[in-house]
């Protein structure tokens, strides 16, 4: 099953108005586990990494903070991507899942670790960003195919899928930009 056969279709601004009317239904009830596991991997050891020049135990506690963050809003902004994956007109959705849901994530990651005390916030947060555009943007064509779905709308068992997602969306650009230059 690819996940487009059964696409609910309405306006973004729709889809943005519903979550904020029903945040528990389309946000908690539907909190992206998959999302959240992948990223708190990735996000951790990124702000280990760039915090090591300050010493292990502040790079530890910043890895830690952003540990405790990216399970929570990774999961939520997956969410939210969910909710509005088929959401039209495309190039709108495209923009703010690409751009608007790492934005928002930027800036609630930025007062998070200024309380947490990080000590080299630009590095970690420039390579987040970066992070968190692409891989909303491989959630939502993930979950444009009903891969990395949670809740009653999830197949089960779509983790097989990963790799040859993953596959599909790396070469998605290249082959958009060939098949318009073959004759």
């Amino acid at each position: 099953m690819t996940g487009l056969e059964d696409m609910r279709t309405e306006p973004l601004g729709s889809a943005l108005a519903d979550i904020l009317r029903r945040p528990i239904t389309n946000l908690l009830g539907v909190w992206n586990w998959k999302a959240a596991s992948i990223s708190v991997l990735i996000r951790a050891t990124v702000f280990f990494t760039t915090n090591l020049r300050s010493g292990r135990g502040s790079a530890l506690r910043a890895s830690l903070v952003e540990a405790a963050f990216a399970i929570f809003a990774a999961g939520l902004l997956a969410a939210v991507t969910q909710r509005v994956r088929h959401a039209q007109p495309v190039w709108a959705t495209a923009l703010f899942v690409w751009l608007g849901v790492p934005a928002i994530l930027l800036c609630i990651q930025t007062t998070v670790h200024t309380l947490g005390g990080t000590p080299h916030l630009r590095t970690g947060l420039i390579i987040s960003f970066c992070m968190a555009a692409f891989g909303s943007g491989f959630n939502w064509y993930a979950q444009r195919r009903g891969v990395l779905v949670t809740g009653p709308d999830s197949p089960g068992g779509d983790l097989q899928a990963l790799p040859g997602i993953l596959r599909d969306f790396l070469l998605a650009a290249p082959r958009a930009l060939f098949s318009r230059t073959t004759p």
